[in-house]
C-alpha cells in the first residue's frame, strides 16, 4: 500500500495541473516549471504508482484509462486536503489554504466591481492565504465552480445551472460601437438610422446573444465570434466590425476618438453580474469573507444609485 507523503501530494497536483491544461507544454506557465522538470515529475509519479498515466504523440496529450481513474481520485484527495486545511484554519479562527476565484475579463475599469477590494479584505484577515485568480468566460466559470476548481465565480450568467447558487451584485451598461474608418463612424452616435445597420459585420460573443435580446437591428451579419471582451474591441478598432462593449471599458477609446457608440438611445442593454458558488460545497472562511466584501460593495452601489 502506498503511503501518501507531501511529495506524493505535490506530484498529484502537478499531474492534475498538466491534465487541466491539456498537456505538458501548456502547463509550463501554470506550474512555473520547464518542460523537462514536468516530464521528470510525471515519470516519478508513474514510477510511484506503477501505472502509465498518459500518452504524448501526434494526437496530442491523452490520459490512459489508469490516468483518468487517478485524476478522479487525485481530485477528491486534493479537495479533501484543502477542506482539511480550511477546517483547521476555522478551528484556529484564521484564514489559510487557497482561495480560487474566477472573473470575466476587463471589469477593473467598472466602478461597481469590488473584486480587488474584496481580495484586500480577505488578505487582511489571512496573510498566508494563497490566491488563485483566473480570467474566464462565464460558462467556463460556471463549469469550474461545478467541478470544484473554483470556490467562487463572478460574471454575467444568463442560464442558471442546477447545483449552483447565484447572487446578484451589480449591473453593467453596454452600447454598440464602431471604430474609426467604419462607414457609420462619421454619423455616430445619433445620426444613424437603424436600417443603416442591416447586413453590417458584427462581432458576436460566443456566450452572449445581444442582438436577439434587443428586439431591434437584428439583421447584423455575424462575421466574427469571440469569447473575451478584448477581442471585441480589437475587431471594432479595425474599423470593419460593430460590437457591444461595456461603457466603462469603451470609455478610453471613445476619449481618444477611436471608437463611437451607435444610437446609444436605442442600442444599449444591461448585463447583470452575480457571484456563483456550488450549493453542496461548504464555504471556507476565506470564501465567506470575500463574499461579504462583495455584498458590501453591492450595498454601496445600490445606495449611490
Amino acid at each position: 500500500m502506498i503511503q501518501v507523503t507531501d511529495f506524493d501530494l505535490r506530484l498529484l497536483r502537478i499531474f492534475k495541473t498538466v491534465t487541466d491544461c491539456g498537456g505538458f507544454s501548456a502547463a509550463e506557465s501554470a506550474l512555473n516549471m520547464n518542460l523537462s522538470t514536468i516530464s521528470t515529475h510525471m515519470a516519478d509519479l508513474e514510477g510511484r504508482i506503477a501505472i502509465r498515466l498518459c500518452e504524448r504523440g501526434r494526437r496530442g496529450f491523452q490520459l490512459t484509462d489508469g490516468g483518468r481513474s487517478l485524476y478522479q481520485l487525485a481530485e477528491k484527495l486534493l479537495d479533501s486536503v484543502e477542506d482539511f486545511r480550511a477546517g483547521i484554519g476555522a478551528l484556529q479562527q484564521r484564514i489559510s489554504g487557497e482561495l480560487s476565484i474566477g472573473v470575466v475579463d476587463n471589469t477593473t475599469s467598472d466602478s461597481h466591481s469590488r473584486v480587488a477590494a474584496a481580495i484586500l479584505a480577505v488578505k487582511q484577515r489571512g496573510a498566508d492565504l494563497h490566491i488563485k485568480l483566473r480570467i474566464m468566460s462565464p460558462r467556463e466559470i460556471e463549469d469550474a465552480v461545478q467541478e470544484r476548481k473554483l470556490h467562487v465565480g463572478i460574471g454575467p450568467f444568463r442560464n442558471r445551472l442546477p447545483g449552483l447558487d447565484y447572487e446578484r451584485l451589480y449591473t453593467e451598461e453596454l452600447c454598440l460601437y464602431c471604430g474609426q474608418g467604419h462607414p457609420l463612424f462619421e454619423s455616430a452616435p445619433l445620426q444613424v438610422q437603424l436600417d443603416d445597420l442591416r447586413g453590417l459585420d458584427y462581432v458576436s460573443r460566443g456566450y452572449m446573444r445581444e442582438s436577439r435580446e434587443l428586439g431591434v437591428a437584428t439583421d447584423f451579419r455575424i462575421a466574427a465570434t469571440v469569447y473575451h471582451m478584448e477581442a471585441v474591441v480589437i475587431l471594432v478598432l479595425s474599423g470593419k466590425f460593430l460590437g457591444y462593449l461595456p461603457q466603462h471599458y469603451a470609455a478610453q477609446w471613445v476619449d481618444q476618438g477611436r471608437i463611437r457608440p451607435l444610437r446609444p438611445d436605442l442600442l444599449n442593454h444591461r448585463a447583470e453580474f452575480s457571484f456563483v458558488t456550488r450549493k453542496d460545497r461548504e464555504l471556507t472562511i476565506a470564501t465567506q469573507v470575500l463574499i461579504d466584501a462583495l455584498r458590501v460593495g453591492r450595498s454601496a452601489s445600490t445606495a449611490g444609485a
